[in-house]
């Protein structure tokens, strides 16, 4: 019986050490990394959102044209020049990534 005792009090020892270093873990916290968003602003028919871009030495602009349906992308070079980068149809990217998610190649 005393066998039984001692196994029961290892188990919950180690049970009580595991819970209490979970308990620390979500009191303390990890390190999570944010998002970062840019600017995003609606105005009339169209959508603008600013990110940067990996480089740093440019920004990009993503406008929805809310009326053609489209997505227009700019790359913005130190507030100075902004050029299209492309023009897409957003009724085309959303049938085409969906067929992609079932396997489909358009």
């Amino acid at each position: 019986m005393n066998t039984r005792q001692d196994a029961a009090r290892v188990t919950l020892s180690i049970t009580a050490i595991a819970l209490l270093a979970l308990i620390v873990l979500q009191t303390v916290g990890l390190p999570v990394p944010s998002a970062q968003g840019g600017l995003v602003s609606k105005t009339g028919g169209y959508t603008l959102l600013t990110i940067e871009s990996g480089s740093g030495a440019a920004e990009i602009a993503l406008v929805i044209d809310d009326r053609n349906e489209d997505l227009l992308v700019y790359s913005v070079n130190q507030a100075r020049a902004v050029d299209l980068v492309t023009r897409e149809s957003l009724p085309e990217l959303f049938t085409s990534a969906r067929a992609q998610s079932l396997g489909v190649r358009p």
